[in-house]
């Protein structure tokens, strides 16, 4: 019998935080590393505009984001070693993806074709170059400044 499809879940040394669970999503820790894992339906990432099955985890600790050593270990865990950092906003966790086709598991069109900003402590994110700024509206969002443009437009 084939077992249903589903969002990645961690080995061994993750607790699952049950006061958040829906369908497809999961939230676990460890320590001070929270992780989302979902498995969520996307654009595909070689630009062909087809939405796909695809894992998709974000990764903080501590509510910022986490170090690269963090990182690792979180995707070592939930199995997504080879997925593809993929953020489009300078939020505080890392996103990764990984579609459930193996054949479409190339690196994401966005990067080539949108503008990639790069923040003071590296962290990259992409945004459309057509369309309003995403971290002006994220800082709109959350009640604070655009890192970038102190709260203006592009």
């Amino acid at each position: 019998m084939t077992r249903p499809l589903m969002e990645k879940t961690p080995g061994q040394g993750w607790g699952l935080d049950r006061s958040f669970h829906v369908a497809d999503t999961s939230t676990w820790f460890n320590g001070r590393v929270r992780v989302i894992s979902s498995l969520t339906t996307a654009e595909a990432p070689d630009g062909s505009g087809e939405a796909i099955p695809q894992w998709h985890i974000s990764v903080t600790e501590c509510g910022k984001r986490p170090s690269g050593r963090v990182v690792r270990r979180a995707l070592r865990a939930f199995g997504m070693a080879d997925a593809e950092e993929d953020n489009h906003h300078p939020g505080n966790a890392r996103h990764f993806f990984k579609p459930v086709d193996s054949k479409r598991r190339v690196s994401c069109e966005c990067k080539a074709t949108e503008m990639v900003v790069k923040e003071p402590d590296g962290y990259t994110w992409t945004n459309p170059t057509e369309g309003p700024y995403r971290g002006c509206e994220l800082a709109r969002l959350i009640g604070k400044t655009c890192s970038i443009h102190d709260g203006g437009e592009l």
